[in-house]
């Protein structure tokens, strides 16, 4: 196979393994927030990470993707890479904290929801240094150090936001707990690059400088766009409904968060890959987006068919409040997104490692323009579902326009090849859901699960041609080291 499982598979899991535990820590923080605080400090935290994602784009300046690109071209230049986007992302944080601190007033926000947003905006920095440094362990495929790092942070964060919230401390002490995280993932990632890659001595040059900012434009604009394109829907919210709809809203995607890791994760860890193939042709590109999208699509779309069926039971496990009940409708329409993004992820990376990112900055555009358009009618006629629909349509844009264009690089992609197998195991799936059932939903779930893996490698083992076919075909390959 040219997806060498074994590599791909342990930099996917190190890079998996980090952003669960960040978006896992994430979560237990809004969980501990709403339980202990209520729900108008859920809804500010909500919103004051919202824009701190957007502006952490601006903050990083697009350098991360161009590191890992040009470093795992020539790692010879790891040391002019490391120092000279250290500088740049430097005055970049800087510059993004006061665009944002603009931003908020601007709106008007409530003086509570504005000083929550400004001080969570300090991270900016730390969060911009640590990029830099996970694009070298990337570019090295030395993805391990970053769980290293990210994992007991985050333990320690979740334990101290719990202490200070039963001990009676408010929001505000939970941001400068954040912020002390953030620096000190920043510092360890730093100890981490300085020990181990060739980075020491290396010289700051302006016109470096220069020429890699110019290079990763393309890059910032293609981030940016996407921060704006995700805050959307919360921004308008926040103007057209109520704090707490962004909170239901939040906690409905919340629920897309473990799917979409795994895509990031596998997506992120290809990429290097292909850069590394795209001297050998498009063949070889496509046998690589090939298998990736077929993975994943066989965890998508089961997930489409248990969250229709059992998502009021997975909210009210996930938030233990009934008032998040009022997001079961909008999280429906939100879970069709899983089999779209597929695409998205991972054709997206085909177009940056054969230097397309002018068409992903297109794309992205286009699906920032969508939303903009049709966000702002929907949620003011149908709230929190029209901004589940605004997400939906967003993301059906993103599969068309990345499909179409690769589908013509790669002189077409096999797609009713790739989906029939998850498609027909899961119709399997769907059909158990829908009869009535006096069992948990919890051994609902887990039945319908086990239905899914079998009908899979049934269907998986009839088409190689048999038990031995398939044995040779997949299950050879993964024992052997190479």
């Amino acid at each position: 196979m040219i997806l060498n499982l074994r590599t791909a598979g342990g930099n996917a899991l190190s890079i998996l393994t980090s952003d669960v535990m960040n978006r896992a820590t994430s979560f237990v923080m809004y969980a501990l927030v709403a339980r202990h605080l209520g729900a108008p400090e859920f809804g500010q935290l909500s919103l004051a990470f919202s824009l701190f994602y957007m502006f952490q784009v601006f903050a990083v300046a697009g350098l991360k993707v161009l590191i890992i690109r040009q470093v795992a071209r020539d790692r010879s230049q790891t040391n002019l890479y490391f120092t000279n986007a250290c500088l740049i992302v430097t005055a970049s944080s800087f510059t993004a904290v006061a665009a944002l601190f603009a931003f908020v007033r601007l709106m008007h926000y409530p003086p509570g929801t504005t000083l929550v947003a400004l001080l969570l905006s300090i991270g900016l920095f730390p969060t911009a240094i640590s990029a830099v440094s996970e694009g070298i362990f990337q570019a090295w495929e030395k993805m391990h150090f970053i769980p290293w790092v990210n994992i007991p942070v985050n333990l320690a964060r979740i334990v101290g936001t719990f202490l200070l919230l039963t001990k009676g401390q408010g929001l505000y002490a939970v941001i400068l707990l954040l912020l002390g995280s953030f620096f000190a993932v920043a510092g360890a990632e730093i100890s981490i690059v300085l020990r181990q890659f060739p980075v020491r001595h290396a010289p700051i040059s302006l016109a470096f400088s220069r020429k890699t900012l110019g290079s990763a434009i393309t890059f910032l604009g293609i981030d940016g766009t996407l921060a704006i394109e995700a805050s959307v829907n919360v921004l308008y919210l926040s103007k057209l409904a109520t704090v707490s709809q962004v909170g239901f809203y939040s906690a409905a995607t919340q629920v897309m968060v473990p799917l979409f890791l795994v895509y990031q994760s596998l997506a992120q860890s290809i990429f290097p890959l292909m850069c590394r193939n795209i001297e050998a042709g498009f063949h070889t590109l496509k046998r690589i987006a090939v298998q990736a999208v077929e993975i994943l699509l066989m965890l998508a779309v089961p997930a489409v068919a248990g969250i229709t069926f059992l998502g009021d039971w997975i909210l009210s496990v996930l938030y233990k409040n009934p008032a998040f009940l009022q997001a079961a409708p909008a999280l429906r329409i939100v879970a069709w997104t899983l089999v779209l993004q597929v695409f998205s992820n991972v054709l997206g990376q085909v177009l940056l490692a054969t230097h397309r990112e002018r068409m992903t900055l297109r794309i992205v555009m286009v699906n920032t323009a969508i939303s903009l358009a049709a966000g702002w009618p929907l949620i003011k006629l149908f709230g929190l579902r029209g901004a589940a629909i605004t997400l939906l349509v967003n993301r059906l844009a993103g599969f068309l326009q990345h499909y179409l264009p690769v589908s013509r690089l790669f002189s077409g992609i096999p797609l009713l090849r790739i989906i029939w197998k998850p498609i027909a195991a899961a119709a399997f799936m769907t059909a158990y859901l829908a009869m009535p059932s006096n069992q948990a939903a919890i051994w609902r779930g887990v039945s319908a699960t086990l239905i899914y893996g079998g009908a899979l490698l049934a269907l998986t083992i009839w088409r190689s041609g048999g038990p031995r076919r398939f044995k040779e075909r997949y299950l050879v390959p993964l024992s052997q080291k190479t």
